[in-house]
């Protein structure tokens, strides 16, 4: 009876044994599951983030992109203003050229007769006057300036070696156009003779801030008291973007 019952135990722990060892092979299973599904998962998560660092360049390479963009947009449309300013000056040169030329044919044809009247009567004249006694034009000059915004556009000019007479005063008169037409300019007259902007705050004004649009016309003595000389000055600090195209003619005068 002793030994049956020991064979009883003994197959009673064989069988528990092996319920053991099964339930350990299904949890080793499980176990192997459950780490399948953790690499998996986390190889999930890497991805995702290797995704949204990709997501997150790609921001950044687009606003980096808008703002290349903007600074490209900004870029032309100062070249846009450059290239008109370029082509009015070309052309405000190529109409200077033509004006100098018909300058140097008039003067010519003045001198010849000039030369004619003094071999006729033996007396000569002084100045680019036409026999006028009270009113005798010294010379005359022209020219054109591209004024940018904010700054301002000089242009001296010298009463060169002119015989004044004592009854005779200098006047001078001038005439100028704006392009585009439609806009507006600051215009000036200094006394003397001046190269830098920076030294015209202490020279002595004859007009000061005239305001103009479209272009304007005047004339005034005393222009060359100083130095024989005077500076004409337009200023366009007023605009931001736009440029002006000055085209100016001056004359001088003696008068009696």
């Amino acid at each position: 009876a002793k030994l049956a019952n020991t064979q009883l135990e003994l197959r009673m722990a064989r069988m528990e044994t092996d319920n053991a060892c099964r339930e350990m092979r299904e949890k080793a299973a499980s176990l192997a599951e459950m780490q399948l599904e953790i690499d998996l998962v986390t190889r999930s998560a890497m991805d995702a983030n290797a995704r949204a660092m990709e997501g997150m360049e790609a921001a950044e390479r687009v606003r980096t992109d808008k703002q290349y963009v903007t600074e490209l947009e900004a870029k032309v449309l100062a070249l846009q203003e450059w290239a008109l300013a370029s082509a009015e000056s070309k052309r405000l040169t190529a109409e200077r050229c033509h004006m100098l030329e018909e300058k140097v044919r008039q003067m010519t044809k003045e001198k010849e007769s000039l030369e004619k009247d003094e071999e006729e009567s033996g007396v000569g004249v002084t100045g680019g006057g036409k026999g006028d006694v009270n009113e005798r034009r010294l010379w005359t000059k022209s020219s054109s300036l591209v004024v940018g915004a904010g700054l301002i556009g000089m242009h001296g000019l010298v009463l060169g070696d002119c015989l004044i007479a004592a009854n005779e005063t200098v006047m001078l008169r001038w005439k100028f156009d704006i392009t585009p037409s439609d806009m507006d300019i600051l215009f000036s007259i200094f006394k003397g003779r001046c190269d830098d902007q920076k030294k015209l705050k202490d020279m002595d004004l004859l007009i000061k801030d005239r305001h103009v649009q479209g272009g304007g016309g005047g004339e005034i003595g005393g222009a060359f008291a100083v130095q024989n000389a005077c500076t004409l000055v337009w200023s366009n600090k007023n605009s931001w973007v736009r440029p002006r195209t000055i085209k100016f003619v001056v004359e001088a005068y003696a008068i009696q």
